[in-house]
């Protein structure tokens, strides 16, 4: 006949198999969340460009007109034709844009850089000191993609 203790021995020996294998599963869990997280959020200064293609169009009422235009902020200056595109070095000041349509004055807008989605991803991931680099990199804020300008001269 077989010890009565061999039955609780053997009990807990699977209840602790049991909650070994349990842990184990969680720290794996938690350990590809964390990959997960880590590859998905990146850093906007790795995954990100450091320049932004820009649509623009300068609008008389509801119509697009031809304008001649130049963007400018800290990085630089581009001269293009709206409508149409020009590429621009982010930055976080703001972006001048100054058009000039036929039998028009010439006139200035801005338009203000918006935090990126890797740079939304690095805050909300804890990632403060990523978001601080982004920021210094001008990786961080992007201008919009698409801007619509409505000239004064034309209502």
């Amino acid at each position: 006949m077989k010890p009565k203790y061999s039955s609780i021995y053997t009990d807990l020996n699977l209840s602790a198999r049991l909650a070994m294998k349990l842990l184990k599963q969680t720290l794996q869990f938690r350990h590809l969340a964390l990959v997960c997280a880590t590859f998905l959020t990146g850093c906007a200064s790795s995954v990100s460009n450091d320049t932004r293609e820009l649509k623009v169009q300068v609008l008389c009422g509801t119509r697009p007109v031809r304008a001649t235009c130049v963007a400018e902020n800290k990085q630089g200056l581009w001269k293009f034709q709206a409508p149409g595109q020009v590429v621009v070095k982010n930055d976080m000041s703001d972006l001048s844009l100054t058009c000039k349509a036929n039998y028009m004055n010439s006139f200035t807008v801005q338009a203000p850089p918006l935090p990126s989605w890797g740079m939304a991803g690095n805050v909300l991931a804890g990632g403060l000191v990523g978001a601080a680099v982004d920021l210094y990199n001008n990786k961080g804020l992007k201008y919009p993609e698409n801007i619509d300008i409505t000239s004064p001269y034309c209502k």
